[in-house]
């Protein structure tokens, strides 16, 4: 795995200490955590049934697997900067779930798992033929949907996102309170509950949900933040550096629409060459399974690959300044 792993049950305190130090860890078996794993996993309908077929929840698309996050701020633009491919729209759940499990299917050659994309492409297919014979006064308009042919749907990748905050209305039966209700360790009105995952209540930024599919990568980067990050469904792939990997991992500036981010293609050892710098760059690995939670402290780099439809949400609390030094050589502010 490349870094320590404790069970929940046995190893609480010994979590605790490093969670206390700022060090990266894995902690599993958490019972609280591993019941939602069982609900989600287990029964995809479960998370289906939820978020249903016909709301629109923002969603990443792209032509190739790599997302890399940007920010198009005005007008000024870094001379020859050309924008990832990777847009958004606003796609159902239901959908979501139809073109991630549709990856699988094609991957693993599972007859079964190709029955099921059938009948939700089935599905779909009814509900928007039913949509149109209603009229224009729909709470769901196609206002920024994915209105390309199904033809270039099957060739996209998506990756779905459910955000919610303490801010925002939490009333029944929208998906943020689904959410809180789900995971009230991450809920820090909760405290006894969410004490361990929730460092810093007062600084807490609200639960982040991404559900992936298979072979989608988020390019690497770093965040100005501690993170807990957890998983409920499906495998994930991190590759994690230490923050004194800064100056080798080849970032876009201050000023750049993905600044934090790394300008490599890792999967391409030809850019590797265009910054050698790179290649002397520490990483270490881990695979996160259902139940899984990764603690991650401030500006700990992280490359993330999905190897399954998956579901991962994770909660923010606070900022640290341990590793500030590092992050101030590659020449961003950190106090």
């Amino acid at each position: 795995q490349g870094l320590c792993v404790f069970d929940y049950t046995t190893q609480y305190d010994a979590a605790l200490t490093y969670r206390k130090a700022e060090l990266p860890f894995i902690i599993r078996n958490d019972p609280n955590v591993m019941s939602v794993a069982r609900r989600w996993e287990d029964d995809t309908e479960y998370l289906h049934n939820a978020l249903g077929d016909e709301r629109l929840f923002r969603t990443e698309r792209s032509p190739i697997n790599e997302f890399m996050w940007y920010r198009l701020r005005g007008k000024g633009r870094p001379r020859g900067y050309v924008k990832p491919p990777n847009d958004e729209i606003n796609m159902p759940y239901g959908e979501f779930l139809e073109r991630a499990l549709s990856k699988d299917a094609e991957a693993l050659q599972d007859e079964e798992l190709s029955t099921k994309v059938n009948a939700l492409t089935k599905r779909r297919m009814q509900i928007v033929t039913d949509n149109k014979k209603q009229d224009d006064s729909l709470e769901n308009d196609d206002r920024d949907q994915d209105n390309t042919t199904e033809e270039e749907k099957a060739k996209n990748w998506y990756y779905f996102r459910l955000t919610s905050g303490l801010g925002q209305s939490l009333k029944d039966p929208s998906p943020g309170k689904f959410i809180y209700d789900e995971l009230p360790f991450l809920d820090p009105r909760k405290k006894t509950k969410s004490q361990f995952y929730i460092v810093d209540p007062s600084q807490e930024r609200g639960i982040n949900c991404r559900f992936g599919m298979r072979g989608v990568i988020a390019a690497n980067h770093f965040d100005m933040s501690r993170n807990f990050i957890m998983i409920f469904g499906g495998e994930r792939r991190y590759i994690l550096g230490h923050p004194n990997q800064c100056k080798n991992m080849a970032l876009h500036p201050v000023g750049h629409p993905s600044v934090r981010h790394s300008k490599v293609d890792w999967n391409n050892p030809m850019d590797w060459d265009k910054n050698p710098e790179f290649q002397q760059a520490l990483v270490n690995e881990v695979v996160l399974h259902a139940g899984d939670a990764l603690y991650l402290p401030t500006a700990y780099f992280h490359y993330i690959v999905n190897l399954s439809l998956n579901y991962q949400c994770n909660a923010r609390s606070g900022t640290t300044f341990e590793n500030a030094r590092y992050i101030r050589e590659c020449g961003f502010n950190m106090g």
